[in-house]
């Protein structure tokens, strides 16, 4: 939630304090006449303070009559039952008060929650890939437990590294359809996100698609929103892109995907890309330009084998 959002939030929580108290009054208005002499009273105190009281009334005297209003407000609310705080403002988090911040540059953990949730929206991982996790990746079906368990780890500390921001290799996964890439990619979008780190997470199919509709879509108002939806490609923490070579392969892109690829490489922002293709299929499918800036700045772990999404199905 943005700081705008949150001011509008804040105003319409005041503004609902407000008509709130404006009804009770409204129904109760010995309780409206009690809140208008408590104040005055509050005033006089302070103007006795002063030496410059102007009811002749007490400091002790002043304040006896404070509580013997406060008594009264207490039966009548309770006599109603009307709820204790029924005279505060209703923030959402009673410790920052709705504002996110807990003191100055020092986030609430309303906010830190917020963010997180509103990162996980925002990445593209499905609900089932939310539960896919570095603990709930299983090596049982995995003849070479060894291989996947140095791959796991691997991802792991590439996933530690990004979510504290501190310079990792990307990665590019090959292998056949099933045999995990995709629950391994999941796996490092959700450690990186749970640091605290915005990821994207596409299908490179649907990658292009969002590409070339914030490349030509020509309505103004929508204009905006393409650019930050390219900038994100751009800027992201993380950017993993899913089943590289299932897309439809035209020269737009090829040419996006080396745009895309070159820009991370400038800003030094690592990526994740899985691939079904072999590396000799990958030679022949692309340029030898994009093919070259993945390569050659990559980590390549290979997943062979069964699919293990058969093998699970079969041993149900």
């Amino acid at each position: 939630m943005s700081l705008s959002d949150r001011s509008s939030k804040r105003q319409n929580k005041i503004a609902e304090w407000e008509t709130r108290i404006q009804l009770l009054h409204t129904k109760y208005p010995r309780l409206e006449e009690i809140s208008q002499l408590f104040a005055q009273m509050a005033i006089e105190l302070a103007m006795v303070e002063l030496g410059k009281g102007k009811t002749g009334m007490g400091r002790e005297e002043l304040i006896k009559a404070q509580e013997a209003l406060q008594a009264e407000k207490q039966d009548i609310m309770k006599k109603h039952k009307l709820p204790e705080n029924i005279y505060d403002i209703w923030w959402d988090c009673e410790i920052c008060r709705d504002t996110g911040f807990v003191e100055a540059g020092r986030k609430c953990d309303c906010r830190r929650s917020e963010e997180v949730k509103w990162r996980w929206q925002m990445s593209g991982l499905s609900p089932e890939q939310k539960l896919q996790t570095f603990e709930s990746f299983s090596l049982e079906y995995y003849p070479e437990k060894e291989k996947y368990r140095v791959v796991v780890h691997k991802c792991m500390s590439f996933a530690e590294k990004v979510g504290k921001g501190q310079p990792a290799e990307n990665i590019l996964i090959c292998g056949p359809v099933g045999t995990g890439k995709t629950h391994i990619c999941s796996a490092i979008a959700n450690g990186v996100l749970q640091a605290g780190k915005a990821v994207v997470y596409l299908k490179s199919g649907v990658l292009l698609d969002l590409i070339r509709q914030a490349k030509y879509y020509k309505d103004k108002n929508e204009q905006n929103e393409n650019n930050q939806f390219m900038e994100s490609l751009y800027r992201v923490p993380l950017l993993i892109v899913d089943d590289l070579g299932t897309e439809n392969l035209t020269d737009f892109a090829q040419e996006q995907l080396l745009l895309l690829i070159d820009e991370r490489i400038n800003y030094r922002l690592p990526w994740v890309i899985s691939t079904n293709l072999s590396l000799n299929e990958m030679d022949t499918h692309y340029e030898l330009r994009l093919i070259d800036r993945i390569m050659g700045t990559s980590k390549v772990l290979r997943f062979s084998g069964e699919s293990i999404r058969q093998l699970k199905k079969m041993h149900k």
